[in-house]
């Protein structure tokens, strides 16, 4: 019988909230220039210059770990939730709600109001959110992580009442971002022609849900019902006139990442509310040829989401103590179906 934990930290609560909620409270999130965050910023900054650790994990992902934000072997200062992206590539909330952009170790600010998460593609290189403005006015934003952050420009979003607010679902690694609310969901074509693509026209009935390193997460269903724990989620390849094409099925999950060669998972059920830690992860090979299970470590559980895939045949894993107090990384590879924890600085 599988078994769940309510860790306790803020970093894993934090977890929950932005997968489940994807943070829709406006007013603690993206705080606009001349408010309280700046001053959080300063503060997290000089905390960081005063344990300037000797070294960091040695990946090409960037991760949070216990409030540290290690990108490329160097700290970023400050104190962060979650970060997501690729080599010295990534976005990430910070402990005050913002949201940061970077090409190296240094953080930059996103700018304006951000009610729901930033999406970054999967190779790192592109970004996207909904920025909210005055009223019921959303407008989706996109950008490349290269030095100067240029910008794809914007388009509005359907001007109506939404709850929750429309958020980024996806960036693909060719630029092509899905955005969405509970009664629609778009293709916006920045680096082809700046116009929007209504999916429900070109893909009826389809739900994306998120993106993965091999391909979107799509379901089918409703936009403001659908998710990945029932029904026949699948991957999925994006094209320009927004059609999709199915690239192979995944089994229903509470979350699921998926690489080249390899699918985890953590099943419906597993996690909900503060509960975010898990004893086991599932995987299985996308062709089908094997199953197995990952075990956490002795005295650890695997924060779910929080896993993701390092190469296509190894995956790094947020790990938090079960009694809540602390986090960890650990490196699993499936096919040996082993894990062990990664060393961190002090």
């Amino acid at each position: 019988m599988r078994t769940t934990l309510r860790t306790t930290t803020a970093r894993a609560r934090m977890w929950a909230g932005v997968t489940a909620a994807l943070l829709t409270t406006a007013a603690a999130c993206g705080a606009p220039e001349g408010a309280d965050a700046p001053e959080a910023v300063e503060a997290s900054e000089q905390q960081a210059a005063q344990h300037e650790p000797a070294g960091a994990p040695a990946t090409d992902l960037p991760v949070a770990v216990d409030l540290d934000l290690y990108v490329a072997g160097k700290q970023v200062p400050g104190r962060w939730y979650t970060a997501a992206g690729r080599g010295t590539h990534w976005v990430a909330l910070r402990d005050d709600r913002t949201w940061w952009w970077g090409y190296d170790e240094e953080p930059q600010r996103i700018d304006g109001r951000i009610d729901q998460s930033v999406v970054i593609s999967a190779s790192g290189g592109y970004t996207a959110h909904v920025q909210t403005g005055p009223g019921d006015g959303w407008t989706l934003v996109g950008a490349d992580t290269e030095w100067a952050g240029e910008g794809f420009g914007a388009v509005d979003l359907p001007r109506t009442p939404m709850d929750p607010p429309p958020r980024a679902v996806a960036v693909t690694d060719d630029g092509l971002v899905v955005a969405g609310g509970p009664d629609f969901q778009w293709l916006w074509r920045p680096l082809v022609d700046g116009a929007t693509v209504d999916l429900a026209e070109t893909a009826p009935g389809q739900v994306v849900l998120g993106g993965t390193d091999a391909g979107l997460l799509v379901n089918d269903g409703a936009y403001d019902r659908t998710d990945g724990t029932q029904g026949a989620p699948y991957l999925a390849r994006l094209a320009a006139d927004g059609t999709l094409a199915r690239l192979g099925p995944v089994p229903t999950h509470d979350a699921l990442e998926a690489s080249a060669q390899w699918l985890a998972y953590v099943p419906p059920g597993t996690i909900g509310g503060e509960a975010s830690g898990t004893p086991e992860l599932q995987v299985q090979r996308r062709d089908g040829s094997g199953a197995g299970v990952l075990a956490a470590p002795d005295g650890w559980l695997f924060v779910a989401p929080g896993f993701r895939w390092e190469t296509a045949d190894r995956l790094l894993a947020l790990l938090v103590r079960r009694d809540g107090q602390f986090e960890a990384l650990a490196r699993c590879r499936p096919d040996a179906e082993s894990c062990e924890v990664v060393d961190l600085p002090d």
